[in-house]
């Protein structure tokens, strides 16, 4: 949970280069359209798993492949 609030704090240009560090490349826009999803975090995700429609949301924001690839570095 502190993760995300994190990156909450943080600018999209310091999270697009968290990002390129662990490979996945995101671009501001990118990034700006994840921030809601971000914002609407909960703990249930943890637990649960990501709901489909916020997995849809992502993959709509960010495409198939850095969708598969930030599961991969980050579970799911």
């Amino acid at each position: 949970m502190s993760l995300i609030q994190e990156f909450q704090g943080k600018s999209d240009e310091e999270l697009a280069l968290y990002a390129k560090n662990y490979k996945i490349p995101l671009s501001k826009k990118e990034i700006q359209k994840l921030r809601p999803l971000l914002s609407s975090f909960s703990i249930q995700w943890v637990l649960m798993g990501i709901p489909d429609q916020v997995m849809r949301d992502i993959e709509k924001a960010i495409g198939k492949q850095k969708t598969a690839d930030l599961l991969k570095q980050f579970g799911r």
